[in-house]
C-alpha cells in the first residue's frame, strides 16, 4: 500500500464527514440535537446517519463508511470499522474530545490552528463549490494541512453546510488519494 493511501486512510480514520438529508424517514424520530455553534454546520453530526465515500488512488479505488452518533447537544461520535472518534463542539470550533481542532472560527480565509497530524491547518478558502458523487455543494469551506508528523504531506479538506465533510484530498510522496462523499443518509430498513 502507497504512503499516500496509508495517509488517507489514516486521515479518514480521524476526519470522518457528517450531515446531510436523508432518503427514508428515521426509525423513532428524535429531535436533532444541536450546540448552538457557529461551526456546528459544517460538521453536523446527526444521529443514526451513515456516511459513505469512495477513496481513490490511481485505479486503486474503495470504501469507507462512518455512522454519527450524537450523546448530547454538545457531544457526538463517528463509528468506523476499526474503532470510534468523539467530538466536541466549542464557542469556537469543532474539535476532537481532548484533542486539535477541526474546524476554528473565525471563517476566514488565513485562520490557522494546530492540525490533527501535527501540521499547521489553515483555511484556504471559504465559498468554495464542489460536486462529487454524492452531488453539488456550494458555500463549503477548504482547509489544508501542512507540515507534522509526514514531512511533505497535504491534506485537503472541504466541509459543506448542513453536510459535512464531503472531500478530502491527501498528497504525499507524489501520490495522491482522495476521499469523495458518495451518499449520506439515515439507513434504510428493509424488512
Amino acid at each position: 500500500m502507497s504512503r499516500a493511501r496509508l495517509l488517507l486512510l489514516a486521515s479518514l480514520l480521524l476526519t470522518s464527514a457528517c450531515g446531510g438529508e436523508s432518503t427514508a424517514p428515521p426509525s423513532s424520530p428524535k429531535p436533532p440535537l444541536s450546540s448552538g455553534a457557529s461551526l456546528e454546520p459544517y460538521f453536523p453530526l446527526d444521529d443514526g446517519k451513515l456516511y459513505h465515500y469512495v477513496t481513490k488512488e490511481g485505479d486503486d479505488s474503495g470504501m469507507l463508511v462512518a455512522k454519527a452518533s450524537r450523546k448530547d447537544a454538545t457531544h457526538g461520535e463517528l463509528r468506523l470499522s476499526n474503532g470510534t472518534k468523539r467530538f466536541v463542539y466549542l464557542p469556537d470550533g469543532v474539535a476532537y474530545d481532548g484533542g486539535a481542532y477541526i474546524l476554528k472560527a473565525p471563517v476566514e480565509v488565513g485562520t490557522s490552528w494546530l492540525g490533527e497530524h501535527g501540521g499547521t491547518t489553515r483555511i484556504a478558502a471559504t465559498d468554495v463549490a464542489v460536486s462529487v458523487p454524492a452531488g453539488s455543494y456550494a458555500a463549503c469551506v477548504r482547509t489544508v494541512e501542512e507540515g507534522g508528523r509526514s514531512p511533505g504531506a497535504r491534506y485537503e479538506t472541504t466541509y459543506c453546510p448542513g453536510v459535512g465533510m464531503v472531500l478530502l484530498v491527501v498528497a504525499a510522496g507524489g501520490h495522491e488519494a482522495r476521499a469523495e462523499l458518495k451518499s449520506y443518509g439515515q439507513p434504510v430498513k428493509i424488512e
